[in-house]
C-alpha cells in the first residue's frame, strides 16, 4: 500500500468508501500487487490547458498491469434521457455527479499517458502494456441497473466484491488483458511506482542553507547590542569576546552612536584589510575616521613633513634599527606620539578593535589623540586569544572588561571545531545549525591545492553560492608556492579569483589568514601547512576556522588534519 496509513489516518478520510476499499486491498489482496492510493499529476490537454488528474486508487500487477479504479459511496442514480448521474444520500436527496466510468476511462489514458510519456519508461523492454480502469461501489448490493454498453458487468464492482476484493481484481484484469500484452514484471512495477509517487528528499542548495543562517546571524547581532547600554555612560571601557562575538560589529555601532552625538571618532584596528571594510562601510560619516594603526602612524608622519618635521628621523635617532619589524612596532609608534606635538588633529573619543595586537608602545600615542587627555572616550574591543603578532601590552583602561559570551558568527559545527583552540572566558555555542566543517588531508601540496580548488568550485558553480561569499585562507609556507598553485587550478576550472584584493566582486579571495584576521566570510577553504602543529601556532587554527560564518573546509596533510581533528573532538 502506497502510502501506508494508519488507522487514525483512514478514520479521517471524508469518504468512507475510499476508506473501506483502502483496508479491503490491505488486508486481502495478493502481496506480489501495489495499490496506490490517490496518485495525482498535471497535464496539458489538446487544446494546451493545464489540468490536474487524480485515480482514486491505482493497482501495479507484476504478472499482469494497471488497473485504475474509480470509487464511489452512497446511493447512484443513472437517467438514460438526460445522460445524468446522481449520488444518492441516506436522507434519499440526490446531488449531480459526474459520470464514474467516464471518469474512470479518462484516468485510465491519463494514466497510459503519464507513464509511457516518461522518460523512465524506456528502461522498460516489455512490448505492449495491460492498462484498464473499473467502478466501484461499495454501498450498493446489486449492479445490474448500472450496467450498459460503456459499463461492462467485468468493471463493476459492489458492497459483496469488497469482501471478495480478490475475486474481483483478477475478473476485472482478465477482462482488460489482450493476447498480445505483456506483464509488468518487478522491473515494470518499480518503474511506475517512481512516476507516480516517487519518495522525494530535495536537499536545499547551501545557497539557502546559508541565506537561513544568516538571518539567525542577524537577530543574534542584535542581542549582543545590550552591551553598549552597559557600558552606556562610562567614557573607558574594555570588551573582551572570542571570534564571532560581535566585537567589530559593537565597536561601528559604538562609533556611530558617539558620531550622532555631534562626536569626531577615530577608529582604529590592526589589520589593513578591516581598515579599509570599515573606511568603506562609514564613509558616509564625516565625523568617523577608519584606519589601521600603521596607517594612522604613516598619515601623520607625513603630515608633519609637510610642517618641515620629519618625526620619523627623531624616533629613528632616538630608537636606531633597521628591521622592519623594529620599524613598526617602536620607531612609527614613536613618531605617532611625536605627531601630537606637531599637529593639530584630535578626537573626542578612539575606538580600537583587535586591541590584542596592539603593544605598549602603541597605546601613548593613541592616548595623546584625545582632545581631552582625561575625560576622553577610549573604548577597547578585544580577543586575548587572538593574537596573531605576539606583543604584551597594559591596556590604558584599568577596568575590568565587559565580557561577550555568546558566538553569533559562525554555525554550531564551525564554533565548535574553531573554539578547541581557544583559551578564554566560556564562549556560549550559537544556535545556528550548519553544515558539518569538512576535513580533507592529502599529504602532496599538489595535491591539497586540486582539494582546496574542486571545493570552491563545487560551492561556486553547484552549490550556488556567490564567489565572492567564498575565500580561500592559506597558512602554508612558502604563501607565494600556494598563491601560483591555486591560480592555476582556479583558472583551469572557470573560477575567477583574486589574490590579497579585497573588495572586489564576483571573485574568490585569496589570502593569509593573518591579513584576514578580523574579517568574516560566508564559506572558507582553510589550507594549513604543518608548521601550524610543528610550532604549535593553534591561534591560527582558531582564527582562520572561525572566519567562516556558514562553511568551512580544512586542507592539509594528513599529519595536520589528524592532530587538529583529535584537538577538535
Amino acid at each position: 500500500m502506497i502510502p501506508e496509513l494508519s488507522a487514525e489516518q483512514l478514520s479521517a478520510f471524508p469518504s468512507r468508501a475510499e476508506a473501506r476499499f483502502y483496508e479491503a486491498c490491505r488486508d486481502r489482496l495478493p502481496e506480489t500487487l501495489v495499490v496506490i492510493y490517490s496518485a495525482t499529476w498535471i497535464y496539458r490537454d489538446v487544446r494546451g490547458r493545464l489540468n490536474e488528474g487524480e485515480a482514486d486508487f491505482t493497482i501495479l500487477s507484476p504478472q499482469g498491469g494497471v488497473i485504475a479504479v474509480e470509487v464511489k459511496g452512497g446511493g447512484v442514480s443513472f437517467d438514460a434521457t438526460t445522460g445524468t448521474w446522481h449520488s444518492v444520500d441516506r436522507s434519499g436527496e440526490q446531488h449531480t455527479i459526474k459520470d464514474p466510468f467516464r471518469q474512470a476511462s479518462k484516468e485510465r489514458h491519463a494514466l497510459l499517458d503519464q507513464i509511457t510519456g516518461h522518460s523512465s519508461w524506456r528502461q522498460w523492454t516489455g512490448g505492449r502494456l495491460t492498462i484498464g480502469h473499473a467502478v466501484l461501489f461499495p454501498d450498493i448490493v446489486d449492479s445490474t441497473a448500472l450496467i450498459g454498453p460503456d459499463r461492462k458487468r467485468e468493471i463493476v464492482g459492489v458492497n459483496g466484491d469488497v469482501q471478495n476484493v480478490t475475486q474481483w481484481y483478477d475478473r476485472v484484469a482478465r477482462f482488460w488483458h489482450q493476447p498480445n500484452d505483456q506483464p509488468l514484471g518487478a522491473k515494470g512495477v518499480r518503474l511506475i511506482e517512481d512516476i507516480l509517487c516517487k519518495s522525494i528528499e530535495v536537499r536545499p542548495v547551501l545557497r539557502a542553507l546559508v541565506d537561513d543562517a544568516e538571518q539567525r546571524r542577524i537577530r543574534l547581532t542584535a542581542n549582543q547590542a545590550k552591551i553598549l547600554r552597559i557600558i552606556g555612560g562610562r567614557r573607558r571601557a574594555v570588551v573582551s569576546g572570542g571570534a564571532g562575538t560581535g566585537k567589530t560589529v559593537l565597536a561601528i555601532e559604538k562609533a556611530k552612536a558617539l558620531a550622532s552625538a555631534g562626536l569626531s571618532v577615530l577608529l582604529l584596528c590592526y589589520n589593513r584589510p578591516l581598515a579599509d571594510s570599515l573606511a568603506v562601510g562609514l564613509q558616509g560619516d564625516p565625523l568617523i575616521q577608519a584606519q589601521s594603526y600603521h596607517q594612522l602612524c604613516d598619515r601623520r608622519i607625513r603630515q608633519a613633513q609637510q610642517k618641515r618635521s620629519d618625526i620619523f628621523k627623531e624616533a629613528v635617532e632616538a630608537y636606531p634599527g633597521t628591521s622592519d619589524q623594529h620599524r613598526f612596532d617602536v620607531q612609527m609608534p614613536y613618531a605617532l606620539a611625536l605627531s601630537a606635538d606637531v599637529l593639530e588633529e584630535r578626537f573626542d573619543a578612539v575606538v580600537v578593535d583587535e586591541a590584542q595586537d596592539f603593544s605598549d608602545e602603541y597605546w601613548l600615542g593613541v592616548e595623546l589623540l584625545l582632545r581631552d587627555q582625561d575625560n576622553g572616550f577610549l573604548y577597547i574591543f578585544i580577543d586575548e586569544n587572538q593574537t596573531l603578532y605576539p606583543r604584551t601590552a597594559n591596556l590604558p583602561v584599568e577596568d575590568e572588561p565587559f565580557y561577550l559570551t555568546n558566538n553569533c558568527r559562525n554555525t554550531a559545527p564551525i564554533h565548535e571545531v574553531g573554539y578547541r583552540f581557544y583559551e578564554g572566558s566560556p564562549i556560549d555555542s550559537p544556535e545556528i545549525p550548519g553544515q558539518s566543517v569538512i576535513w580533507t588531508g592529502v599529504d602532496s601540496i599538489e595535491d591539497q591545492a586540486d582539494a582546496v580548488a574542486n571545493r570552491v568550485y563545487q560551492w561556486v558553480h553547484d552549490e550556488g553560492l556567490k564567489s565572492e561569499d567564498v575565500a580561500v585562507l592559506v597558512a602554508i609556507r612558502p604563501k607565494s608556492l600556494a598563491y601560483e598553485l591555486l591560480v592555476l587550478r582556479m583558472a583551469a576550472l572557470g573560477v575567477e579569483c583574486v589574490i590579497e584584493c579585497h573588495g572586489k566582486g564576483k571573485c574568490v579571495l585569496i589570502d593569509t589568514v593573518s591579513r584576514f584576521k578580523g574579517l568574516e566570510v560566508q564559506a572558507a577553504v582553510l589550507w594549513l601547512g604543518d608548521e601550524v602543529i610543528d610550532e604549535a601556532q593553534w591561534e591560527v587554527a582558531y582564527v582562520g576556522a572561525t572566519r567562516a560564518k556558514s562553511l568551512l573546509n580544512i586542507v592539509g596533510t594528513m599529519k595536520v588534519v589528524k592532530a587538529l581533528r583529535s584537538r577538535a573532538q
